[in-house]
């Protein structure tokens, strides 16, 4: 380990301070570095051919896009798009046991507010005979 490298496991780098200078390295260590990446973060299971339909406008703090960002200079995406439709893929299957609580308990709630919905639309309509009569 160089002298450069001991001093860089020592501090502690959280994404604010990653710098442009930071991400300066040689050819070969960028390979590595890339490689390492792109294994992280293609064991996710989105195919890259598969199709994204839906459009999300998002907004970010700016650590968050320095990574983005970092990840699309290192070659690891292609694009800000692709970027974060990975990793909010990759957070939404991080949170699995979440989402599963979670979905039911929507389910749930849209048949309440479908039945609540027809219950409402119903006694309209009951008064506004009543109103004609």
């Amino acid at each position: 380990m160089t002298s450069s490298s001991k001093s860089r496991s020592k501090r502690k780098a959280s994404p604010a301070s990653v710098s442009s200078e930071d991400l300066e390295m040689s050819p070969a260590l960028k390979q590595e570095v890339m490689e390492e990446l792109k294994q992280l973060f293609m064991k996710g299971d989105l195919p890259e051919a598969k199709r994204r339909d839906n459009i999300v406008m998002t907004r970010l703090w700016d650590t968050d896009l320095r990574i983005v960002d970092a990840l699309i200079a290192l070659e690891i995406f292609k694009s800000r798009s692709e970027a974060v439709a990975f990793l909010t893929h990759e957070g939404i299957q991080a949170k699995s046991e979440l989402v599963d609580t979670i979905l039911p308990a929507i389910e749930q709630i849209e048949e309440i507010k479908r039945q609540t919905r027809e219950q409402a639309v119903t006694a309209l309509h009951r008064s506004k005979r009543k109103n004609k009569e």
